[in-house]
């Protein structure tokens, strides 16, 4: 018969098998308390007793496990004495003993809960055969009883976890309320069970200032800004506060009678701020009644945060300030975009500058601030089209960092929207900058190229416009091109280098009138004139002053 289970059940078992004899014949006690080497069982007899009242007594004082009690008995009955013995609550294994053939007796017993039933005369054998047959009972549910108590330690352990999966279950998808009420009751909710309000906070840029800390250090910050959470709401109202992410936590909040919940958002924000070095951002949805609406209170906690995209960070929104309908759909001119975009093409970052600003003020310049997800597809939308240009004037192998700044803003959805436009005009300067060098480059070796090609022929008297075809350029930015590059005009470098060649020319021993000709020049004088205005001197004088063959 059990009577009880759990930790009591556990400590009886773990001390020893204790078994009573209860009969008002002595020699049928003595015979199976003698007879009978129940310690070689595991059994030992506790005490005797012979009547009913007697054997409550002795019950009560040595807890047995089995106990074999005669039905027919002074004072009081087998049958009375096993009703009293039910009413104490212990776990016992009861055999009767009877001399009687009544059934009636037998089925009050069984009722009673009685493990077997004995008719006189009996063998020891059989009171042997029986007992232990109570034992391996016993053993069994010893074993069920452990095995129940090892599920429930290990619930216990479990609650925080249960709890924490079952509120983000409930803030996700709807239940129904009967469902919702079960395993509320079963994981010992400490909240009201009704008027719930949802708060998400999310820590400021964590994920980027935690990147090189130790995960020790990383998790000290988490765990003190729950339990500065959990006191400062503690203080005002009933809330349970838990891990929704990373960077982000949820509190289920039953709203103070005394303090508005926003009031208490921002406490949780002051304090957090007050004793750590991290600052954070808070949406707070709006007030429910029962446990299944808590997913409609998530809902708009989120919509609450994401416009904290506004401030910055270290603030409260609330969603009872979130414009109907996410406000209008944010819309830039269309010249201003085609303006910037042709800014960057040409590398001229003052221009892209201005243009980029002028296009943050026009989205800026509503009243009612749109939805903070539609803002973002318009930056990251502009992103694109800038990459697009970008890619288009710089070669693969220098876009390295501009992808690597692109990659950083698509996956950082916690940007503020100063933070998004900070990082579009990085993006733009480092851009800009890339142009500048790419043109540059380019304007060398165009410039380079037609050098090469005047070196080859200084025989040929070629125009400005001449040299400028050679590149694919009108001769005017040519002209420009070559004297940003060079220092000099065209005309200024080709009579350099001719008057150089000429130099060299002198000393093997040619004539003048034959160095004339090979430069171009089919006026001796003229060439004469020329090389005397560049190096101070005569043809004849440079060669009689520097050696070569008369």
């Amino acid at each position: 018969m059990f009577f009880f289970t759990g930790r009591r059940y556990l400590d009886m078992w773990e001390q020893e098998l204790r078994m009573c004899v209860i009969d008002d014949i002595k020699t049928i006690v003595n015979g199976i308390v003698n007879h009978i080497p129940w310690e070689e069982h595991g059994i030992r007899i506790v005490g005797t007793a012979s009547n009913g009242e007697d054997g409550i007594e002795l019950i009560r004082s040595t807890r047995p496990h089995i106990i074999l009690s005669d039905i027919r008995m002074p004072k009081l009955d087998g049958l009375e004495m096993t009703r009293a013995i039910v009413k104490q609550g212990d776990l016992t294994k009861i055999v009767f003993l009877s001399g009687y053939t009544d059934f009636d007796y037998a089925q009050q017993a069984i009722r009673l809960g009685a493990f077997d039933f004995i008719q006189k005369p009996f063998t020891p054998s059989q009171i042997l055969e029986v007992v232990l047959k109570a034992k391996k009972a016993i053993e069994q549910e010893l074993l069920e009883v452990r095995r129940m108590n090892e599920m429930e330690s290990k619930i216990r352990e479990s609650m925080p976890f249960l709890r924490q999966e079952y509120f983000r279950l409930l803030m996700r998808y709807p239940t129904s309320p009967l469902s919702a009420s079960q395993r509320w009751d079963f994981l010992q909710i400490p909240l009201a069970k009704h008027h719930f309000t949802v708060m998400l906070v999310e820590i400021d840029h964590f994920m980027e200032r935690s990147q090189a800390l130790p995960v020790s250090e990383v998790e000290l910050i988490r765990f003190s800004i729950q339990n500065i959470m959990e006191e400062t709401i503690a203080t005002y109202t009933t809330g349970f506060v838990f891990r929704e992410d990373v960077h982000q936590f949820a509190a289920i909040l039953n709203p103070s009678l005394e303090e508005k919940a926003e009031w208490i958002a921002e406490k949780c924000r002051e304090n957090i701020g007050k004793y750590t070095r991290h600052t954070v951002s808070i949406g707070l949805g709006g007030e429910v009644e029962e446990v299944h609406e808590i997913s409609r209170s998530y809902q708009q906690a989120m919509t609450a945060l994401s416009y904290n995209f506004y401030t910055g960070g270290d603030s409260v929104y609330s969603f009872s300030n979130v414009p109907e309908h996410g406000g209008l759909t944010p819309r830039y001119s269309a010249d201003k975009e085609k303006e910037l975009l042709y800014c960057i093409r040409l590398g001229n970052e003052e221009k892209a500058m201005q243009s980029l600003d002028e296009f943050f003020d026009e989205g800026q310049a509503v009243a009612v601030p749109p939805d903070p997800e539609a803002v973002r597809a318009v930056y990251y939308e502009l992103t694109f089209l800038i990459n697009r240009v970008l890619a288009e004037k710089i070669p693969p192998a220098d876009m390295a960092e501009m992808e690597a700044l692109l990659l950083d803003m698509k996956n950082d959805p916690s940007l503020s929207l100063r933070e998004l436009q900070e990082q579009l005009k990085q993006l733009c300067r480092l851009g800009c900058e890339k142009i500048r060098r790419q043109q540059s480059k380019e304007a060398s070796q165009q410039v380079d190229e037609v050098i090469a090609y005047i070196r080859e022929h200084l025989d040929l008297n070629l125009t400005i416009g001449e040299y400028a075809k050679m590149v694919y350029l009108s001769a005017s930015y040519f002209s420009n091109l070559f004297k940003k590059v060079t220092g000099m005009t065209v005309t200024q470098f080709v009579t350099t280098e001719r008057m150089e060649r000429a130099k060299e020319m002198l000393t093997q021993g040619m004539q003048v009138q034959e160095i004339s000709l090979a430069l171009g020049y089919e006026d001796r004088p003229y060439f004469t004139e020329l090389f005397k205005r560049h190096t101070g001197m005569t043809p004849s004088e440079f060669r009689q002053l520097y050696g070569g063959p008369k």
